[in-house]
């Protein structure tokens, strides 16, 4: 899959600027698909296409994730949608199979389809002092039932630690929290390296990226997959 990874990691070279990001250092894009648990058919979901001030169109997804991040609580935040490329990429197919595999789901879950989102996201410093932050900058849950991790690349970066922690340190930092409320932490150093979470479990957090010794600027390229089951709403 090597040409297929290098395909991937040029797409996250080219990541325009998380509109919400507000000088943070967060480049986005956003899709949405549905997964059949049935039969593991996959299906890209529409995107809604807006038109941009500076005259164009793009693809836009919605990303909601109710009050589980307190930067956003309640706010619907409009993404930059997928390009073809990234969407017809197999090394990424190969993932969402792979990832939804180590999920589990109850009878009734599994008979209604699952919706996956899809995020790329970089962190990205251009300046030796500076630092990029991830959203929300605090131990939090997801909301979604599963969320996995693969780092794409690591680029001249100090931090971006993962910190594991119960879930009722939500909402706190880990610097507040005694050593043995930790339950994990680790960095993610090389292509493919990965984890995931089960929401109702644990609480997660990733530190801020700074730029290493030396070096001019620094960049950390993630891709995030989360599966929720859409069942019925009455």
């Amino acid at each position: 899959m090597d040409d297929q990874l290098r395909s991937l990691t040029a797409e996250f070279e080219q990541l325009p600027v998380d509109p919400y990001s507000s000088g943070d250092g967060r480049y986005r894009r956003f899709g949405r698909g549905i997964l059949l648990p049935w039969n593991g058919e996959f299906m890209w979901m529409p995107e809604t296409v807006a038109d941009m001030p500076d005259g164009t169109t793009a693809g836009l997804n919605d990303y909601r994730q109710g009050e589980h991040n307190p930067e956003f609580s309640g706010v619907v935040r409009h993404m930059p949608g997928l390009t073809d490329a990234i969407r017809r990429n197999s090394l990424l197919s190969r993932l969402i199979q792979f990832d939804f595999a180590q999920t589990t789901w109850t009878e009734a879950d599994s008979c209604w389809p699952v919706h996956v989102g899809v995020h790329l996201l970089k962190l990205s410093v251009d300046k030796p002092d500076g630092r990029a932050v991830a959203s929300p900058d605090m131990l939090h849950q997801d909301g979604e039932p599963y969320t996995f991790a693969h780092l794409i690349y690591r680029r001249d970066a100090e931090g971006g630690e993962n910190v594991i922690a119960a879930p009722e340190h939500a909402g706190s930092r880990p610097d507040a929290l005694a050593a043995q409320d930790i339950l994990d932490q680790f960095v993610l150093r090389q292509p493919l390296d990965s984890y995931g979470v089960k929401d109702d479990l644990v609480s997660h957090y990733v530190a801020p990226v700074t730029v290493a010794p030396g070096a001019a600027m620094a960049e950390r390229a993630i891709l995030l997959i989360d599966f929720t089951p859409m069942t019925q709403r009455v």
